[in-house]
């Protein structure tokens, strides 16, 4: 006997639907009423949430593409080794200063030494700033989605400018501060790089609204 709520098949002689609980005796009126429960959507499967993810991906513009990749890159780079050191070669006066009161936190042995800018509040707390800086463009970028032309403009110039605040002194500090390079750890790079990212996504932004208004 197939159910008429749900269609599915049922042994004979139920006088309730196996499947879905409906009421199945013809003709009944007294009795439970027929409950017939909505079925559960399947979750999607691995192909669906690429498609998903892919359809997100095209319909952000370069510059959007560009602050997200920014805002990803600053608040990983926070939690990663900022500085990477051997010790006591490469540790200068701050370097080991910071290895006094960190080093019970940061991840150290005999003759390495990385620390992250998270390690650092502890001695500091102000370095929160910049993850709050990171996080900030990752909250403009959500709003800017549904604002209007002349607040993306403002949103974008305000991209500029937090990633200006950090990203270009950290890169001119890679290339040109001496032994700079050979110290900085992965947190660093991605810090530099990421809040480079949000200031010329916000560029990116204003420069393609800019000629569409024209």
């Amino acid at each position: 006997m197939n159910c008429s709520a749900c269609g599915k098949p049922n042994s004979d002689g139920v006088s309730f639907c196996e499947f879905c609980g409906a009421n199945l005796r013809s003709g009944s009126t007294s009795g439970a009423p027929q409950v017939v429960r909505p079925a559960q959507p399947a979750p999607p499967s691995g192909a669906e949430v690429a498609q998903m993810g892919k359809s997100f991906l095209n319909a952000l513009s370069p510059g959007e593409k560009f602050i997200g990749a920014g805002v990803v890159a600053g608040v990983l780079g926070f939690f990663l080794p900022f500085i990477s050191v051997s010790v006591p070669d490469k540790a200068g006066a701050v370097v080991g200063l910071l290895l006094g009161f960190l080093g019970q936190t940061a991840g150290t042995d005999a003759t390495h030494a990385s620390i992250s800018l998270f390690d650092i509040t502890k001695l500091l707390g102000v370095v929160y700033f910049v993850l709050l800086l990171a996080i900030g463009s990752g909250v403009l970028f959500y709003f800017s989605k549904k604002a209007t032309t002349p607040h993306k403009l403002l949103i974008g110039g305000f991209q500029v400018v937090i990633g200006s605040l950090y990203g270009p002194l950290t890169i001119l500090a890679l290339l040109f501060v001496p032994g700079m390079g050979s110290v900085a750890g992965i947190g660093y790079w991605l810090l530099g790089l990421g809040f480079c990212a949000i200031a010329a996504g916000g560029l990116i932004t204003i420069a393609t609204l800019g000629k569409t208004a024209r």
